[in-house]
């Protein structure tokens, strides 16, 4: 399969299950709890979407013109903060409120977010190589 394709496949199963997600409850977390790690979630992204502004940002996962692998901020500790922002985002609202469907789409999330970070590993280990290895030695995947 085309290497583009493949991309916007992976990138519209991610974008419509946190959509399915965000339109069939509410939002925002009631308990407290749940409240605290959808903040957590939000500061995540938030400093990883900062971090990775040093290079250019592509929403899908193809290695782009990057002239360097970015390995600062939460970086340094994890290699995928946004995705892990996203599961947590999303397992918030499906704990929140759950029901069969939202746990099947949830799972359906998990499952293309592991796709693509696999798929992204394999590139990002291409294009950077040895840098990529060793940064892999140092750092979570999620």
């Amino acid at each position: 399969m085309n290497q583009k394709i493949y991309s916007l496949i992976l990138d519209f199963f991610q974008a419509s299950s946190i959509l399915i997600i965000l339109i069939t409850g509410p939002i925002v977390a009631v308990n407290f709890f749940l409240l605290l790690l959808q903040v957590l979630s939000i500061i995540i992204i938030i400093w990883a979407a900062k971090e990775m502004r040093k290079t250019r940002y592509y929403r899908v996962p193809d290695v782009g013109k990057q002239n360097e692998l970015v390995k600062s901020g939460i970086y340094k500790y994890i290699r995928n903060p946004m995705y892990f922002s996203e599961l947590l985002f999303t397992g918030v609202l499906v704990l929140n409120m759950y029901n069969f469907f939202r746990i099947i789409v949830f799972i359906i999330l998990l499952i293309d977010l592991l796709l693509k970070i696999k798929y992204e590993e394999i590139l990002l280990g291409k294009y950077f190589k040895e840098k990529f290895a060793d940064y892999k030695k140092t750092s979570w995947r999620l």
